[in-house]
């Protein structure tokens, strides 16, 4: 996503009606920044401690940012006062905020200090003060390298991708850090490229190109197992209007990717999951908001749940940094590629899935009916008890909750008790 307008962005303006149906639970708000400033871009960390940390870049009114830092020792449910990282005159922004197995962190931004936009870097040994070091050494002479993301890897060492503007995304790595290779390795033609590394050793960068008029915007995804040879990209969403992709590893060895998308109007985040980074599902509408949800920072915590911080806002007089822990779906099972009868680990069968009109909920025992079954939503609230309809040993669910009311379309969980113990399976309501 592009907004707030930068030289290495693109800016869009619309409206969004809010989705008819039931409100989701409001998000946790971190920030307050005030009318005519924007707190955006944030990037979230879990510490080795169990504290969240989120750094973010605050710009005034003139678009020219300073980075902060917010910590929560609560798991999210609120949030510490600002602590300034970099503040100085000139432009911070990006942050990408990461602790190495030593304890310490490290903070990669881009800033335009001395001239053209290049990525630098600061040091902390608790997250608490921050020494700026300087500019990271990518190997180039030339300015208008931009927009870091860092991802630690298993052996201590660090992978960064960034965008040379106009000319694409490339690929770095570092053992400590502070000297990184001088390679120049391009991994895409498009911006925005965001990178991590899966348990089984796989590389997955995500980035966005424009593929038609300025609003038919695609996300992509690559692979690799070695920053060098590359997968041909594969397609994640077609002639949308999509920005700001994040890809992260589930609990259950899936690849989820979220992303920011606008349908005619401002924006609202989704995601999809894959087996192996090539292949992806349908996508998942999160917290729906009749505003601008851009810049998800997804991040697996050590619970196995995943966290979002994103920035929210009606752009024109401000945005603020929000966080929300959501459902695992690496829990559940995610159907990831397969969107059709899914069958989980206890064998519960729901079909069809997607559905428009009403689900059977059954068990693959013969015979065996199903008890004690229930509808929740992504949040893990309760929205149906299924004991209404029957057929034979299956359940039905015609898409309403308990009060007869039809619910929003969006990703839904099925909880049975049966033959095999507790079971979930997850189920997409479509209108």
């Amino acid at each position: 996503m592009s907004w707030p307008a930068r030289p290495f962005a693109i800016a869009t303006t619309a409206l969004l009606a809010l989705l008819a149906g039931p409100a989701s639970a409001d998000p946790v708000r971190v920030t307050v920044t005030g009318e005519g400033f924007f707190s955006y871009q944030p990037s979230l960390l879990e510490t080795t401690s169990g504290d969240l940390l989120i750094a973010y870049e605050r710009l005034n009114a003139s678009l020219i940012g300073d980075l902060f830092l917010t910590r929560s020792t609560d798991g999210g449910a609120s949030w510490g006062a600002p602590e300034p990282l970099v503040t100085t005159t000139a432009n911070e922004r990006h942050p990408a905020l990461v602790q190495l197995q030593d304890g310490t962190f490290q903070l990669y931004y881009l800033s335009n200090e001395g001239g053209g936009y290049r990525i630098r870097y600061a040091t902390s040994p608790d997250a608490v003060s921050w020494t700026p070091v300087g500019i990271v050494d990518l190997g180039w002479t030339t300015e208008s390298l931009v927009n870091p993301t860092v991802c630690v890897e298993s052996d201590g060492s660090l992978t960064m991708t960034y965008d040379y503007l106009s000319h694409g995304g490339y690929v770095a790595h570092s053992g400590d850090g502070l000297a990184w290779d001088q390679d120049r390795v391009q991994v895409s033609t498009g911006p925005l490229n965001r990178i991590m590394r899966h348990s089984d050793g796989t590389y997955v960068l995500s980035y966005q190109k424009q593929v038609g008029t300025t609003t038919q915007i695609d996300i992509f995804t690559r692979t690799s197992t070695d920053r060098v040879v590359w997968s041909p990209e594969t397609t994640v969403t077609t002639v949308q209007n999509c920005h700001d992709s994040f890809p992260l590893e589930l609990a259950n060895g899936e690849f989820e990717i979220f992303y920011a998308v606008s349908q005619g109007g401002p924006y609202d985040l989704y995601s999809q999951t894959s087996p192996d980074g090539e292949t992806w599902s349908t996508e998942e509408n999160w917290f729906p908001y009749a505003g601008w949800d851009t810049q998800p920072h997804p991040v697996l915590l050590s619970s196995g749940d995943v966290a979002v911080a994103w920035a929210r806002g009606p752009v024109q007089t401000g945005t603020d940094v929000y966080f929300e822990v959501i459902r695992d779906p690496a829990a559940v099972g995610s159907g990831a590629a397969s969107p059709g009868a899914r069958l989980d680990s206890a064998a519960l069968i729901v079909s069809p899935n997607p559905f428009r009109a009403e689900i059977r909920v059954a068990w693959s025992v013969p015979g065996e009916p199903v008890s004690q079954a229930r509808v929740i939503d992504a949040l893990g609230r309760h929205v149906a008890t299924l004991d209404r309809q029957r057929a034979g040993d299956s359940v039905l669910w015609d898409g309403r909750d308990d009060r007869g009311r039809a619910v929003v379309a969006g990703t839904y969980y099925v909880e049975a008790r049966g033959p095999l113990g507790p079971a979930t399976a997850r189920v997409v309501f479509v209108r």
